[in-house]
């Protein structure tokens, strides 16, 4: 299917967004699909894959509007010129985690800048929503990476309850406390995958955010993959199956 997109630079509260749409978007009954890239992308890093999933089905076309922010950090001083972040990172203390295999130290960790990044996150997601009329029922979030750990905190933390939280190659943080919030929140449909050779974020670790939202009530479609820190094509096959059912 060839469809004609456009695509635009929004701000909503302190964060600029990269939006992209059909021209056989349906405006008045859409909704948004939210999508949050990885330390060091580019704020439109996550765009293409937008644009796959409406060139593929006329249903998701004429459904969503895609959005893609752009995390606060600007990575270019650090030597990642166009490079973004949404809390910094230890890439050290990443690589010893994956050497020694003591989950725990990334699982319990409240990284610094977290809580401050889903806010502003938090903010711009309910400015959109307001500003297009989207209830709970026609949203979706995610990302990738880092993308979906902050998607996570913010869907946790808050009231927000979208129709999928669709969460590729994150992890589990801050364990106890996304235990309390996940067990005081209405459960939601996640979709999460994961490749059982990912370098930068542990298998295991994702395994563990797996079986806290399943034990919290949520509706987890886990999607295991043998491969590293990507996002595969059945993956996206799948979002893409959720997308045109909501």
């Amino acid at each position: 299917m060839i469809v004609n997109l456009s695509r635009s630079v929004r701000k909503w509260g302190t964060l600029k967004c990269t939006v992209i749409q059909s021209d056989t978007l349906d405006e008045a009954s859409c909704g948004i699909v939210v999508l949050n890239h990885g330390f060091g992308a580019s704020g439109d890093d996550l765009v293409d894959l937008g644009a796959m999933l409406i060139d593929d089905s006329k249903t998701i076309a004429a459904k969503f509007r895609f959005v893609f922010p752009e995390a606060p950090i600007d990575l270019g001083p650090m030597g990642m010129p166009g490079g973004r972040a949404w809390w910094p990172i230890n890439m050290a203390q990443l690589a010893e985690i994956n050497q020694t295999q003591d989950f725990s130290k990334l699982t319990s960790v409240r990284p610094p800048g977290m809580q401050e990044a889903a806010a502003l996150l938090a903010a711009a997601i309910e400015a959109m929503r307001t500003e297009y009329d989207v209830l709970d029922g026609k949203l979706v979030l995610g990302g990738f990476s880092q993308g979906a750990m902050v998607s996570t905190h913010v869907t946790l933390s808050t009231d927000l309850n979208p129709a999928l939280l669709a969460l590729f190659s994150g992890t589990l943080l801050c364990r106890d406390e996304w235990m309390r919030l996940a067990a005081d929140h209405p459960p939601c449909k996640v979709l999460q995958s994961h490749g059982n050779e990912d370098p930068v974020l542990p298998f295991e670790a994702a395994t563990q955010l797996s079986a806290l939202l399943t034990e919290a009530g949520f509706d987890l479609d886990f999607i295991p993959f043998h491969g590293g820190h990507t996002i595969p094509m059945n993956v996206l096959q799948k979002l893409s199956e959720y997308l045109e059912m909501i």
